[in-house]
């Protein structure tokens, strides 16, 4: 009686009983790449598979030309990744402080028919991001 009622549950929110989103056997699950909230030189935007010292090399460059201010991006699965390359350039560079901000960002995902007599339709979710700016110290106060 108990599985019963898990499974209309389940059926009413559009997931399976162990969790992950059904699509159904008519679609196919396409997921768009998010949308960046800012695209400048000094924006990093950190992703699983991005090697971690390449990004680091990328900051260490943007130091070297005497950036005021870097912002790191980092969403889902990645942000771990973020604060670690943070950390690890406010360790580096002493004059350099970073301060963080936690955002939801709202994603879009594509079911694509599979079937012709299925329809297209989008999917739209949440994830959580994180924004990192990591700035110049005034060293006299």
């Amino acid at each position: 009686m108990a599985d019963q009622s898990v499974k209309s549950e389940s059926s009413s929110n559009g997931k399976k009983a162990n969790g992950q989103r059904n699509p159904s056997k008519n679609h196919n699950l396409k997921k768009r790449a998010p949308q960046k909230p800012q695209v400048a030189e000094n924006v990093i935007y950190v992703s699983t598979k991005t090697h971690i010292k390449a990004l680091l090399e990328r900051c260490t460059k943007l130091i070297n030309k005497d950036s005021n201010e870097i912002i790191i991006y980092c969403l889902g699965a990645a942000i771990q990744r973020g604060i670690l390359l943070a950390l690890q350039i406010c360790e580096k560079h002493i004059s350099y402080d970073c301060a963080t901000e936690t955002l939801t960002t709202n994603l879009i995902d594509d079911l694509e028919p599979a079937t012709d007599d299925a329809d297209y339709e989008l999917v739209r979710r949440q994830n959580s991001a994180l924004r990192i700016r990591i700035f110049k110290k005034d060293l006299l106060s």
